[in-house]
Order: C-alpha cells, then sequence, then structure tokens
C-alpha cells in the first residue's frame, strides 16, 4: 500500500513552543521587578516574594488563556489575528490586575513599613498618600493600563511565532510538492521506455515467425518475459547499481543478436569500480536501443555497438558507442535522446551532461556525465 505524506498540522506553532515563550516572558519579569526593587531599596521588598510569585504563575494562567483563544485563529487573516490580539491583552492584563489588587491589598496586604514617618521619603510618602484616595476600581484599572503593554508584547511574539511556523509549513509543502512532481515526471518518462521496446521486439518476433525462425522466435520471447520481469519489479524513480542496468543491457542485446545475428557485435567495457555506482533504472535502455534501429538495422556489414563506463574525478562517465552508418538526432530530437535528456535533468539538475553526435570515423556515440553517488541502491 502506498505511503501518503501526512497532512499538515493545523497550528503553525507547537504548544511546547508556546507553554515556553508564556512561562520565559513571567520569569522575566519576576526576576526584573525583584532586581528592580532590590536596587531601589524598597521598603520590605524582599517579604513580597511569595505574593510577588502567585501573582505571576496567574499571570502564567492569564496568557495561556490568552495563548488558546488565539490559536484557533491561525489559519485566519492577519487583520482577524492582530485585532483579537489588541483585545484578548485587554482582557488578559485586566484580569492579572484584578488578581494583583487582590494579593496586594486584600489577601496579603502589605505590611507595616518599620520605618517611621521621618525616614519615609517624600516621594514614598507622596505614593502612599495618591494610592489611599484612589478606589480598588482606579488601581485595578491604572495597573490594567501598565500590564496591557506586556500581555500585548507576548501576543505581537505568538503572532510572529506564528508567522514564522506558517512561512516554515509553506516551504515544506512547497518541497513536497516539487517531490511529488519529479517522481510523477520521472515515472511518466520511465513508463515510455517499456511499451517502445516491447513495440519494435514485437514486430522482430513477428518478423521471426514469419520467415520461419520459430526457434529463435521462442528464444527472443523467453528473454523478453526474462527482460520485463526485471524491469518492471524495479520502483521506477529508484536508482539502481550500474552492474545491474549493465546487466538488463546485455540481456536485451541477446535478444536483438536473435534479429541480427550476423550483424550485431557487442561489446562492455565496465570498469570494476564504476559497477558500484548507482544510475537511474533503464537509463542506458534507449541509448542501446537507438544503436539498434539507427547504427545495425540499416547497415550491411557488421556493427559494433559498445558501452563503456569509467569514473573520472566526481564524475560517471557513460558512453554508448556504435560503429554504423545510420545517423541519429544529434541535438537530441529523437525519442530516445530526448527522453534521457529529461529523465537526467529531473535526476541530477545541471550536474549532469549528455552529449551525442556522429563520429568522425563513422557511427554515432553518446556520453552521459552524472555525479557520482554509490549509496545503497
Amino acid at each position: 500500500m502506498a505511503n501518503h505524506p501526512s497532512a499538515p498540522s493545523r497550528y503553525t506553532v507547537p504548544p511546547r513552543v508556546a507553554v515556553l515563550s508564556i512561562i520565559g516572558f513571567w520569569a522575566f519579569y519576576y526576576v526584573s521587578v525583584t532586581l528592580r526593587a532590590w536596587i531601589m531599596d524598597y521598603p520590605d521588598h524582599w517579604v513580597m516574594l511569595d505574593n510577588r510569585a502567585w501573582v505571576s504563575l496567574f499571570g502564567i494562567g492569564f496568557t495561556t488563556l490568552m495563548y488558546l483563544a488565539l490559536r484557533p485563529l491561525e489559519q485566519r487573516s492577519l487583520r482577524l489575528r492582530v485585532a483579537a490580539a489588541f483585545l484578548f491583552a485587554a482582557v488578559s492584563s485586566t484580569a492579572y490586575s484584578t488578581v494583583n489588587y487582590l494579593s496586594f491589598y486584600v489577601v496579603d496586604p502589605k505590611p507595616e513599613l518599620e520605618k517611621s514617618d521621618a525616614e519615609k521619603s517624600e516621594t514614598h510618602k507622596a505614593q502612599e498618600k495618591h494610592e489611599e484616595e484612589k478606589g480598588p476600581a482606579h488601581l485595578i484599572a491604572d495597573n490594567a493600563i501598565h500590564w496591557y503593554f506586556f500581555n500585548l508584547a507576548w501576543a505581537i511574539l505568538y503572532l510572529a511565532l506564528s508567522y514564522a511556523g506558517a512561512v516554515r509549513a509553506s516551504e515544506r509543502e512547497a518541497a513536497r510538492l516539487r517531490t511529488a512532481a519529479q517522481t510523477a515526471e520521472l515515472r511518466a518518462l520511465r513508463y515510455q521506455v517499456n511499451p517502445h521496446f516491447l513495440f519494435n521486439t514485437l514486430n522482430s518476433i513477428s518478423s521471426l515467425v514469419m520467415t520461419g525462425r520459430r526457434e529463435d522466435a521462442e528464444t527472443m520471447i523467453l528473454n523478453l518475459s526474462t527482460f520485463f520481469r526485471t524491469s518492471l519489479s524495479a520502483e521506477p524513480t529508484e536508482d539502481v547499481p550500474l552492474a545491474d542496468e549493465i546487466a538488463l543491457q546485455r540481456l536485451y542485446l541477446e535478444i536483438e543478436a536473435v534479429r541480427f545475428p550476423q550483424r550485431l557485435r557487442s561489446v562492455f567495457d565496465i570498469a570494476p569500480e564504476a559497477e558500484r555506482a548507482c544510475v537511474p533504472g533503464l537509463l542506458l535502455q534507449p541509448l542501446v536501443e537507438n544503436a539498434i534501429k539507427h547504427g545495425v538495422a540499416p547497415a550491411r556489414r557488421p556493427v559494433e555497438v559498445r558501452v563503456r563506463a569509467r569514473i573520472e574525478g566526481a564524475m560517471l562517465v557513460i558512453s554508448v558507442i556504435d560503429d554504423g552508418e545510420g545517423v541519429q538526432g544529434a541535438n537530441g530530437t529523437c525519442v530516445g535522446l530526448r527522453n534521457v535528456r529529461d529523465r537526467l535533468t529531473v535526476r541530477f539538475g545541471e550536474a549532469a551532461t549528455l552529449e551525442a553526435g556522429p563520429r568522425a570515423e563513422g557511427g554515432f556515440a553518446v556520453i552521459i556525465r552524472i555525479p557520482v553517488t554509490t549509496h545503497v541502491c
């Protein structure tokens, strides 16, 4: 059964990242406010540590609720998410300011200062008087405005993380679609090979039967069966060792040798280190087939088809050469060459090259250069 890629996650910010950002924000608040109170030498600031810790935990809770409210909006428009961030930050800051007031003024009010009025600074005295004149609603609203920007800062951070996550998700989806398109193209190119070869081989078998060469036709059918059983068992988009590809071409040339017993001579010159290199499956089939079609078939004399492979630096160089008199499409206009060019482009991009053209001494040569890969294939 084919494995289908899993659907992309609905949420672009992982919960773990969101929770860590919330804890980090409030831990920063706790440390910075405590440090400021110590530097400014606020009266009895040490006894407020527990109150500050409790309200910080409530702050973490309120911000988490804000995260849970913003999360379902990740797939909505940016304008709506920004408006929601401003609104939820106001609600969260008001709730936090209320808890802060209850903690410091109702449940566990500030302790009486040990310093006398004479020891208090004028600023501190004025602050105490101002706070006494304010009512609870006034104090809560005043602090809510102060904490609004703190909560809004986290909401903006969350929107930034969400945007970054959406960009990464889009990039992954684009890469997945490019891979899927490449796979589909490779499959289409690969499947073009077999019908073309099958058509030519069946024509040859038909000719053998009509001329009374039934044993040769039977041998050709058996070889054809072996060829297709071997070639079709491999995944079209996977690479194969060059040794396996050469084995298939040997089998193919054996099939054609039944058709051209007096004219076809095949030679394989494969370096041992090249046999382990990986190549796209059936890459050489159209090239060898072209050598038969354009080099051997029109000739009235023996024609040699030579397949050569060498490692040159970081490149695997494969040559398919014939010394026949036929003319192929040197610029890649024939189906076989165009097919191979397209497969190389899809598989290797600009890293692979194919050179094709007539030889000065007669015949035709195709030279392929691809990066050497020896991974498991």
